[in-house]
């Protein structure tokens, strides 16, 4: 027989799941602009150009000087370059991650704004007087 859970076992989950990720958030905070800035370094900062079999090749990473690498890297790198998707569906995980940091970062924080509707009726501030 199924047997149905009460429903304090459900908003106890929910709350370990909104406690988890008010612990998170100030880890994410620092971490995801990090890891941008490391990779918009990693592509900027370090540019450099090889010569294999006649072909310019212009990447980046972080290199030693006068480094080189094997033609299995350098075609690598040519195919990574030139590589480019047409199928929407392949940008389907990156939407999926975007939507749960933006429910780690932005939506608890929106929620915390909500303010609460006192009973009594008492309202600080008068009705307005015009509406536009």
């Amino acid at each position: 027989m199924l047997e149905i859970p009460p429903k304090h076992s459900t908003f106890a989950a929910r709350n370990n799941i909104v406690h988890f990720l008010e612990r998170l958030r100030p880890f994410m905070k620092l971490f995801l602009p990090l890891l941008f800035i490391l990779y918009w370094g990693g592509i900027t900062l370090f540019a450099h150009t090889h010569v294999v079999n006649g072909v310019m090749i212009v990447h980046s990473h972080p290199f030693k000087a006068n480094h080189q690498h094997s033609q299995a890297e350098a075609e690598t790198i040519l195919i990574l370059d030139h590589y480019t998707t047409s199928a929407i569906p392949s940008l389907e995980p990156v939407v999926q991650c975007f939507c749960v940091l933006l429910s780690v970062l932005a939506i608890p924080r929106a929620i915390r704004l909500c303010l609460l509707q006192t009973e009594d009726g008492i309202r600080l501030r008068a009705p307005p007087c015009r509406v536009f």
